[in-house]
């Protein structure tokens, strides 16, 4: 029984053996390039061992696809089609896998011109009050018109104007975490500026120029002089590092044109990102004032100086955060920073009033620490000329609160005032153009 159970399984498959043959054969890759599998039956084919059959006897059977060449696979196909179907609709540049990458390191330079003001109303080192008499015109009855006039040396608030400043970024992309945020470190230095204006006044009357009394203290000054002149430095430099995270934009989109074209195009959106960091700033001025002919005695008139000089070391952390409208070829966004500083203040003052015969100088060399705040913003606009490099402008804002200037030093206190102001401010104003790149 074993045996003949044996010689009916050898029997079965010889007899399925060709049948299995041609199966083999219709699951062959197609040699059609673009098209599916051939679905076509053959009128011509025979089946196997039945040569002398007609062909309106035989069962049509499905024909036999050649081996198709090694680049028309169809793995990767969809809907049983080919790839190549797909590579026919070549995406536009303007998407943000292709267009807008981006490397691993990235640098931006900006060139700003920026006014700094420091108190909208200034500060006045000498006046005069001229009284006279001017003649009315028309005259009706004929006479003349009592008339008060004010000469004044200022420091304005708002002055000299505009300065040069440069700004330099340089940045490392880190990685990408799983929000598709893109995690990246920089560093960041601001400056290079000074900003200086310069006055002078002579008097008109023999009394001379006067000093205000917040000033002078009621103590002997250059009230009196025939001529005061000052001049009037300042500058600031500013460095940072941040640590910043990024949205990305959203996945691109594929867009079918008129003529029927599928393009990729990057999808407009709006994106923030965060950062936070270290910054440290200097803020130094110098303040050099002086009058000539200041009355000493009766007989006397000798000249006068007052030189200051303040220094501002801040250091502390920011936090900041940025809104943007990306499109492919553009953006538009709006930054913001800041935070805390503690402010270690240096101040070295000293002045004479004579030359020959003193009557009153002083010296002062103190330091104090303060708490301060350095606060920036900006917006910027860019234009993508190439994948990694664009050109930037802005207007931009930055303010300093809480730090020692020069002018408000002044004093004429007997030996010197230990005490440092550190109640003024600065605030700087004005536009950047430059450019960034990646690579």
């Amino acid at each position: 029984m074993k045996n003949f159970s044996a010689l009916l399984v050898l029997v079965l498959l010889a007899a399925a053996g060709p049948w299995a043959f041609a199966q083999e054969s219709l699951l062959e890759p197609s040699g059609a390039g673009d098209l599916p599998p051939s679905a076509e039956l053959s009128g011509d084919a025979m089946l196997p061992g039945d040569e002398t059959s007609s062909n309106d006897d035989l069962e049509p059977i499905a024909e036999s696809i050649a081996a198709g060449e090694p680049d028309l696979s169809m793995e990767g196909s969809i809907i049983g089609e080919p790839m190549r179907l797909l590579q026919g609709c070549p995406p536009y540049f303007e998407s943000s896998g292709t267009w807008l990458e981006r490397g691993f390191w990235y640098a931006e330079m900006d060139f700003l011109l920026i006014n700094r003001g420091w108190d909208r109303k200034g500060l006045v080192l000498g006046f005069e009050t001229v009284t006279g008499t001017v003649p009315v015109s028309p005259i009706p009855q004929g006479g003349n018109v009592p008339v008060v006039g004010t000469n004044e040396l200022r420091i304005r608030g708002e002055r000299p104007g505009a300065e040069g400043v440069g700004r330099l970024t340089l940045g490392r992309f880190l990685f990408r975490d799983a929000s598709n945020r893109d995690h990246s470190t920089e560093i960041s230095w601001t400056g290079g500026g000074e900003w200086s204006q310069s006055g002078a006044l002579d008097a008109a009357t023999a009394n001379g120029l006067e000093i205000p009394i917040f000033i002078d203290r009621v103590n002997r000054s250059f009230s009196g002089a025939r001529a005061m002149n000052f001049s009037y430095d300042s500058e600031m430099n500013t460095a940072e590092w941040n640590y910043v995270v990024k949205q990305r934009m959203r996945r691109d989109q594929m867009v079918m044109e008129p003529s029927g074209q599928w393009v990729r195009r990057a999808t407009p959106t709006k994106t923030f990102s965060f950062l936070s960091g270290l910054r440290y700033a200097n803020h130094r001025e110098q303040l050099n004032y002086s009058a000539t002919e200041i009355p000493i005695s009766q007989a006397l008139r000798e000249d006068g100086m007052y030189l200051v000089n303040t220094e501002n070391n801040l250091f502390g952390g920011q936090l900041g955060a940025s809104w943007t409208h990306e499109t492919a070829r553009w953006s538009l966004g709006v930054n913001v920073k800041g935070g805390p500083m503690w402010n270690r203040i240096d101040l070295n003052s000293r002045f004479q009033v004579g030359e020959t015969d003193i009557v009153n100088s002083g010296q002062t060399n103190a330091e104090e620490d303060d708490l301060s705040f350095f606060g920036e913003a900006q917006l910027v606009g860019k234009w993508h000329l190439r994948p990694n490099v664009s050109i930037r402008a802005g207007l931009d804002i930055m303010f300093i609160d809480s730090i020692a200037i020069a002018p408000y030093q002044l004093n004429f206190i007997p030996g010197g005032f230990e005490q440092i102001a550190a109640s003024g401010d600065s605030v700087y104003m004005g536009t950047s153009f430059g450019v960034e790149s990646y690579w």
